[in-house]
């Protein structure tokens, strides 16, 4: 099937000046559409800039989103121009203080800064919607938090992200003029882009502590802050200016807004949708690749078009209506798949917030003139807006809460009161509260996620007494092969430190009432095995246990243990014979009211579990529990329960939680299929996640009160979700 040519300039000042009767246009030519004068094969429609963009290893960005080469070779390498698994490393460290849960701690900020503008605008009465309101949020907000010298002004920001932009075009004069607006840029971040020169605290300077324990070298975390100054800006600055005259000129769609606040956040997700900032990025084919019928040969580019494909008629009907009630969960304004917009989050904290300021105080918006547009290759945007606020003659109150903001806290501020050496490589910690507080009382098997630093949380399980609500104590081994937690908590958690732990949760609770159980410990796994000890002691239970390790010197709490007497028993690979561990002698009894409860490494586990099933023992008498960085990543199967339709599935490997949901009939909202965006985050009923996504902060990962089904798994055997 030959594909239709189209002979225009996409990058032209006509074209620039009114895009939508070209992109309208071009749909109606067909889904891939050969651009002759650029040597690109775009892509106008919706259902094909989706499937393309869910493709990053076959339609990749690590060749560039330019059409130029020389532009490609300078930001190859980038996170906008990278492919995984190295774009999911440094987004990773870029992404985390724009991600929901952290943009609550600068909440307070953005709400002050948000009702001081408007205050001030509307006491104006008229100003201009893109300088006056659209600029000011993006670049005080940028400029602050990033933490940049103050040898850069916003003037001076505002000419970078725009000379940015502009490189994502033609070869036009455009283009040449970014290139000499950028040699500033150049310059600035050889002379202020090093740690010393940021301010503490900040975006920038933390991308250099958070890089340089996650093995990124100093150059890419110098590239990295181009993330921060360049795309934060134009895109959110488009969409604010534009969300006005939407306003304006559909005055019906203000006052639902000013009925019903709950309505704001969608009102942006449509705004998006109709501005969509960003017009088009191209992406490079590695192999001959069939889009819609159509071959598209290896080596060429394809021209994503996020702007014509928020507005197909196939996807939105009547799309060029601006309708604040439609349902727009998964348009293409901030992207899809693994490149969707970093700081997409922020963007939209920040227009919720001046809109939940102007319907406080405006009954109507009134354009002045027709607005300019900024001309730039691939922002669509006005320069100017002038605008009138007709004020109401009271002010409103909020009706909804438009954030989802939650004032629950998870988390407890402990004093690391003793640190004593048990064993070889292997720390005990006794923690007390900071405030004196009494402790959340816990179950034997229970754990705590121990938040160590930006970007490392670990999960330890509590040990020792539960009946003793004095204190917690932790175990800590270090682990060889530690990817920084353990080696952090070893080397830095010294007695009298302020530390900050996951309140206790349980999923490896343990039965009191079996007949007979078998706990088996090996090595730092002795740690939820000793609660169970002294809970099944308690209880007046019968029971054993039988603690392993290699060597002596790495057995950790035994002398604790030895108040159980011979209940318990322990082998050491190196010791005599007689002591060594008889596994089929052990558990040659097998009973329906028997159970056995193993923790430790994963190849000791995995040896008691086949040795049970071996010898017989039923499923529902075996348990144990894998977690933090002992966690298979091959992706164990494991049953889903949709709790409302009390339904349940099993995933296996390769599958993904929302797929299996849709199979069955329960629809989700899904956007980005790869943990980027959010839309499918889902409550967490019971369960313990295996969090693969990119959305939510440590803190809130951490506290397993949400899942993004499109792409998370399950560390527990069974987990419940709220669907």
């Amino acid at each position: 099937m030959s594909i239709p040519s189209y002979g225009i300039d996409f990058y032209s000042d006509e074209v620039i000046q009114d895009p939508y009767p070209v992109y309208e246009k071009m749909r109606a030519i067909g889904p891939v559409v050969y651009l002759p004068q650029h040597d690109l094969y775009a892509l106008p429609r919706y259902d094909e800039v989706s499937a393309v963009l869910r493709q990053p290893l076959r339609f990749v960005s690590s060749r560039g989103v330019s059409p130029i080469p020389k532009v490609n070779d300078i930001l190859v390498g980038s996170t906008l121009n990278s492919d995984p698994p190295e774009h999911d490393r440094t987004r990773a460290v870029t992404s985390e203080p724009l991600l929901p849960g952290a943009l609550k701690e600068i909440e307070p900020m953005l709400v002050k800064a948000a009702n001081g503008l408007i205050d001030t605008l509307c006491a104006r009465g008229t100003f201009d919607a893109v300088s006056d309101l659209a600029q000011y949020l993006p670049v005080t907000i940028v400029a602050e938090l990033v933490g940049l010298p103050k040898a850069v002004d916003s003037a001076q920001m505002l000419k970078w992200a725009s000379a940015t932009f502009n490189l994502f075009g033609t070869e036009n004069a455009r283009t040449e003029q970014a290139f000499a607006d950028l040699v500033d840029l150049r310059d600035f971040l050889q002379e202020y882009g090093r740690p010393e020169k940021l301010k503490e605290g900040g975006w920038a300077k933390r991308i250099f502590d958070v890089g340089a324990e996650r093995g990124i070298s100093y150059e890419t975390c110098a590239q990295l802050m181009r993330d921060y100054i360049n795309p934060s800006l134009d895109t959110t600055i488009s969409t604010t200016g534009q969300i006005i005259r939407f306003f304006a000129e559909n005055p019906a769609q203000w006052e639902l807004i000013r009925k019903d606040a709950a309505l704001i956040p969608n009102a942006v997700e449509e705004a998006v949708r109709m501005a969509t900032p960003i017009r088009a990025f191209t992406r490079y084919v590695v192999e001959d690749s069939d889009i819609a019928g159509h071959l598209i040969p290896a080596g060429k580019r394809v021209i994503v078009m996020y702007a014509s494909a928020n507005r197909d008629e196939r996807k939105f009907p009547d799309p060029d209506r601006f309708d604040v009630t439609r349902d727009v969960h998964d348009h293409l304004g901030f992207g899809q798949g693994v490149h969707m917009c970093m700081g997409m989050h922020l963007a939209r904290r920040e227009m919720i917030l001046l809109l939940e300021a102007l319907r406080r105080r405006v009954e109507r918006f009134e354009l002045l003139d027709e607005p300019v547009v900024a001309m730039n290759n691939t922002i669509r945007a006005y320069a100017s807006m002038p605008v009138k606020v007709h004020l109401l003659e009271k002010g409103l109150e909020d009706t909804a809460d438009t954030g989802n903001r939650s004032n629950e806290n998870p988390w407890l501020d402990m004093i690391v009161a003793t640190r004593i050496d048990m064993a070889t490589g292997i720390i005990g910690l006794d923690l007390t509260s900071a405030d004196g507080a009494a402790l959340p009382r816990y179950d034997a098997g229970a754990h705590v996620d121990v938040y160590v630093k930006s970007g490392l949380i670990r999960q330890y399980s509590l040990t020792g007494d539960p009946a003793d609500s004095s204190k917690y104590r932790l175990g800590i081994l270090l682990d060889p092969k530690s990817r920084g937690g353990s080696a952090a908590i070893h080397a830095g958690f010294e007695q009298g430190q302020r530390i900050r732990i996951g309140r206790p949760r349980n999923n490896f609770p343990i039965q009191k009432d079996a007949a007979h159980t078998i706990l088996f410990a090996g090595g730092i796994g002795i740690t939820p095995m000793l609660s169970m000890a002294y809970a099944l002691e308690k209880a007046g239970a019968s029971w054993e246990m039988h603690y392993c390790g290699r060597t002596a010197d790495r057995l950790a709490f035994t002398q604790e243990l030895a108040r159980f007497d011979d209940k318990v028993q322990v082998h050491v690979d190196t010791g005599p014979k007689e002591q060594q561990l008889d596994i089929s002698a052990v558990l040659e009894k097998v009973a329906k009211d028997r159970h056995l409860y193993v923790c430790g490494p994963n190849g000791f586990m995995d040896f008691i579990v086949t040795s049970a099933q071996t010898a017989g023992w039923a499923e529902e008498c075996i348990h144990l529990e894998r977690f933090g960085a002992e966690v298979n990543t091959d992706g164990a199967p494991f049953t889903v329960v949709a709790q409302k339709s009390g339904r349940s599935f099993d995933v296996q490997p390769g599958e993904t939680i929302a797929q299996k949901l849709e199979e069955n009939g329960i629809h989700v909202q899904v956007s980005c299929q790869s943990g980027v965006c959010g839309t499918c985050l889902t409550r967490v009923v019971s369960g313990m996640p295996d969090h693969r996504d990119l959305v939510q902060t440590d803190l809130e990962k951490a506290a397993n009160t949400q899942i993004t089904v499109c792409c998370s798994r399950s560390k527990t055997k069974r987990l419940v979700l709220d669907v």
